[in-house]
């Protein structure tokens, strides 16, 4: 309900903010397509902070500076210099919040329950073939198949969270597969799974946290797909 009560009132503002930077009553000029792909950085970044999504915090900040680098006087900064920034600046901020994620493992049963009160979207999905889509929303999806094959994730201008903790995986092994764009996605993934990650990554990353402690006997799952101006992070618990 509150993610509604959020995008609601952004977009009706977003209209206005429209309709005035047509009359010209703004005394600097900006094109339209120029606001409008700035109000979905805002937003987007917005969406990150509630989550403390690093990733979608930074880059939404990044892109929004390359789009008004002359009303900022940053002009002399070139595009990739600000992207460049913004990666070592996510690193960086990764690295600092990550104790948050241990304290989390550790206390993560009553972190889930903590967040199925306080989210609209949650979800238990024990299809073979599962598909999490989330747009412009925060979603929460627990993967609970006892014979996992692929799972599909698609997450636009919004943040998802999937568990795959309570899955049995298929003997042949397993495929997810990434479809991000403008936003967060963090997957829980056993620390035992033999995990190989091969995901096209534009202006965004993926980083991995936890220890992974492959059993090479165990099934293949692959983590395929293509991220853009985002972030999704790999958590082994």
């Amino acid at each position: 309900m509150r993610q509604n009560w959020f995008w609601g009132i952004f977009l009706v503002l977003a209209a206005g903010i429209l309709v005035v930077s047509q009359l010209g009553l703004f005394s600097l000029h900006i094109g339209f397509w120029t606001i409008v792909i700035a109000m979905f950085l805002v937003a987007g970044f917005v969406a990150s902070l509630i989550q403390l999504a690093v990733p979608g915090m930074v880059f939404s900040l990044a892109f929004l500076a390359i789009i008004f680098a002359r009303p900022l006087g940053i002009a002399a900064l070139a595009p990739w210099t600000i992207l460049g920034a913004a990666l070592l600046l996510t690193i960086g901020l990764s690295l600092i919040i990550k104790p948050r994620w241990y304290h989390a493992y550790v206390n993560r049963q009553e972190w889930h329950h903590h967040w199925a009160e306080n989210h609209d979207d949650v979800e238990s999905i024990s299809d073979q073939d599962a598909v999490v889509d989330v747009n412009m929303s925060s979603s929460i999806r627990y993967i609970q198949s006892p014979d996992f094959r692929q799972a599909v994730i698609k997450v636009s201008m919004g943040n998802a969270k999937v568990y795959f903790d309570e899955v049995q995986l298929n003997p042949a092994g397993a495929s997810i597969v990434l479809e991000t764009s403008f936003s967060g996605a963090e997957l829980y993934i056993p620390r035992t799974w033999n995990v190989k990650t091969n995901v096209d990554v534009n202006f965004g990353t993926v980083e991995e946290k936890g220890i992974q402690e492959a059993q090479n006997e165990a099934p293949a799952v692959s983590i395929t797909g293509k991220v853009s101006f985002g972030g999704v992070t790999i958590i082994y618990i």
